[in-house]
């Protein structure tokens, strides 16, 4: 699960054309946690984070659910 989530932070991100620093304070969620989601070095990210991160970007976490 944490791959799917890193991935798809990283790749909406990454498509939105947002920095991670833009994202950071959109969202509240710190910078370095974003890199570490991303590079995939936290095992199991908290799914209230990524919600956050999610509805900075314009999505809803259903909608990217598998």
């Amino acid at each position: 699960m944490a791959d799917h989530w890193s991935d798809i932070v990283r790749d909406i991100r990454k498509e939105s054309g947002m920095t991670r620093e833009q994202l950071s304070l959109i969202s509240g969620v710190a910078v370095t946690t974003i890199e570490n989601y991303e590079k995939k070095k936290i095992g199991q990210p908290s799914i209230y984070k990524v919600e956050a991160l999610l509805s900075a970007m314009g999505y809803e976490l259903e909608a990217v659910r598998p």
